[in-house]
């Protein structure tokens, strides 16, 4: 009984230690007791961790964990107290625990501040463009072209012989092209091309415009200001203008229209012809395109500088044009248009109209193509800016094939005659076949190439004995280049017969041979010589034309090179008396001080000798140039 006993005593004893030890273990789990090994934790961790937490929860703001004074233990060694703020908010849909509610502090969740002008909701439809908005893309590019030159002329013995003037004269050639481009594809382009000269010879007047081009395009619409080339017709406008032209497109129809002046220089705006048109364009596919033009073009003479003799002009040209293609390969366009004309409006002559048309059709292919028509204008009919007949009528053809690589050939006809109303003397008919082969007969020199061209033309009249005549144009060429060797030949012979007046008959030959030697690409020497030979068969003689050259170019730096071109030529005329020798000389140093600068200095001079006394003279043109790409 004492052994049981004192077993149940250790049992109970037992059972007491048990669950003191639990009673203290869960007493310090749940008074959130930390050992002494807390001090040993990895703060930098911590602190990392941390950050990542605070840079998700309010991006742009740096953590307080990244002060240093906060990631060093205490002066005693205790683990400072340091507040962990809760953690980021949870975005919809993610679990959360129910039996803990997360909260944010308002200063990490609160939103940006936006500027008042830009709306809270955005209203806007999509793929909507905003014109002052910095943040959509737009490229520019802006280039400035310089060409400016200083030249002196001197002339010696007869300076009327001579094409230039003498003395110091200047010319300077500025070109400027702006263009911006939009992320959509729209495009500003302003092209601006001048040329400033004291050089009466060359230019008229001291300031030339040649191009002033403002042009704002998109997709669906063309603005231009300045100079433009309205794209029409061929029997109502080819002709550049100087104004305005528009272009804009709807679902299948397009509009387009132009007025301005038929004038590029300020020598035409003296005597200035007005001029607008109109023209709308509808096509269901690319298969038919159907068009409607309306062209005006008046001259006015009212400017105090206008000349008073010239004929004032005042004409309207309409026309309906169209353009079928069928399939890939078939092709057919056509147009019919009418004029209404007064040729002198201070003559009082009255209106006269006439009418015009052309038609064309072709089939094409990748090794031929082959097209025909016929144009029609009755002698009435005017178009000032287009191009197209008047008082003719014609027949035409065109043929392309190409056999294989070594062999192509093109043919064509043209046959035409005029005096439709039957005012003048006599009709004239006009022939106009031709043929043109190509050969290409070597594989191994793949730079040979041999060029036949044949074109008999035959003019002629109704009554024979008022005029008939016969030209025949047999005309070769050859080109091969063997290692650093290059060869060219030429041979052409032309007979004109008059079978109205024999005295008119006569054949010119002309042979052309010219051979380089390319060093490599910035060293070449070459010779040439040309022989031309003219025989008045009716009358008799020869005139004769000798034509010897020596030449070529070499770059001694990687920045300088030499340009050199000399000919001399012989002039053997019928009449001794008009024998002439011509001596030329072209000297050119060019400086490249990168891809974009240049300066070139040119020597060109000319000795001339004739026969005939006091017809000799010499001039010589020294020439600075600088040019230069901003």
């Amino acid at each position: 009984m004492a052994e049981r006993g004192f077993r149940n005593h250790d049992m109970k004893s037992s059972a007491r230690f048990a669950i003191a030890a639990l009673a203290v273990l869960l007493f310090f789990l749940g008074s959130g007791f930390k050992s002494r090994k807390a001090a040993s934790v990895d703060w930098a961790k911590l602190t990392d961790a941390q950050a990542s937490i605070d840079q998700e929860a309010t991006p742009g703001k740096s953590s307080p964990f990244k002060l240093g004074s906060l990631s060093e233990l205490s002066g005693d060694g205790r683990v400072p107290d340091v507040h962990i703020p809760p953690p980021p908010r949870i975005l919809d849909g993610e679990y959360v625990s129910s039996h803990r509610v997360l909260h944010v502090p308002p200063s990490q969740s609160a939103e940006y501040e936006s500027g008042p002008s830009i709306p809270l909701v955005d209203r806007r439809p999509s793929g909507s463009v905003v014109v002052d908005d910095p943040e959509q893309p737009r490229s520019f590019s802006s280039h400035l072209y310089v060409d400016t030159s200083a030249y002196l002329n001197t002339i010696d013995k007869n300076r009327e012989m001579s094409s230039r003037d003498q003395g110091t004269f200047y010319e300077q050639n500025l070109r400027h092209e702006l263009l911006s481009t939009n992320h959509n594809g729209d495009t500003i382009n302003v092209i601006t091309d001048v040329t400033h000269s004291n050089d009466k010879r060359e230019y008229k007047d001291y300031v030339t415009v040649n191009q002033f081009t403002a042009e704002s395009r998109t997709d669906r619409s063309l603005l231009s200001v300045g100079h433009s080339s309205p794209d029409f017709s061929d029997l109502t406008i080819t002709s550049r203008i100087a104004g305005l032209y528009g272009v804009q497109k709807f679902s299948n129809t397009e509009a387009r229209a132009f007025t301005g002046y038929h004038a590029i220089d300020k020598t035409n705006l003296q005597d200035p012809r007005f001029v607008n048109g109109i023209r709308v364009e509808h096509h269901k596919d690319d298969a038919v395109t159907i068009g409607l033009n309306a062209v005006s073009s008046e001259d006015l003479h009212d400017t105090p500088s206008s000349d008073p003799n010239l004929p004032t002009l005042k004409n309207h040209v309409m026309s309906a044009d169209i353009e079928m293609r069928p399939t890939d390969n078939i092709y057919m366009n056509g147009e019919y248009a009418g004029s209404v004309t007064d040729f002198d409006k201070h003559a009082n002559l009255g209106d006269q109209t006439g009418s015009a048309y052309r038609f064309k059709a072709g089939y094409q292919r990748e090794c031929m193509h082959v097209e025909g028509g016929a144009e029609e204008a009755e002698s009435t009919f005017l178009t000032p800016l287009g191009d197209g007949p008047r008082d003719e009528l014609s027949y035409f053809g065109n043929a392309l094939y190409e056999l294989n690589r070594y062999i192509s050939a093109r043919g064509s006809i043209r046959s035409s005659r005029d005096n439709l109303a039957g005012y003048k003397r006599d009709t004239i008919h006009r022939d106009e076949p031709e043929l043109d082969v190509t050969l290409k007969p070597s594989e191994y020199y793949k730079d040979l190439r041999l060029d036949l061209f044949y074109q008999p033309l035959h003019e002629y009249a109704e009554d024979t004995t008022f005029l008939n005549h016969y030209k025949t144009l047999i005309w070769t060429e050859l080109h091969q280049k063997a290692g650093a060797m290059r060869y060219f030949a030429a041979l052409s012979s032309m007979e004109d017969r008059d079978n109205v007046a024999k005295a008119n008959d006569k054949n010119i030959g002309k042979m052309d041979l010219k051979l380089t030697w390319e060093y490599d690409a910035m060293r070449s020497l070459y010779g040439l010589y040309s022989l031309e030979q003219l025989s008045y068969l009716g009358m008799g003689g020869q005139d004769r034309t000798w034509i010897y050259g020596l030449g070529g170019k070499s770059q001694f730096h990687e920045d300088l090179s030499l340009t050199l071109d000399y000919t001399h030529e012989i002039d053997q005329q019928r009449d001794s008396s008009l024998d002439s020798n011509h001596d030329r000389v072209n000297l050119a140093f060019t400086k490249e001080y990168n891809n974009s600068a240049r300066f070139i200095l040119d020597f060109e001079g000319a000795n001339n000798s004739f026969a005939l006394t006091g017809r000799s003279f010499r001039d010589l043109t020294a020439r600075l140039r600088f040019l230069r790409a901003f």
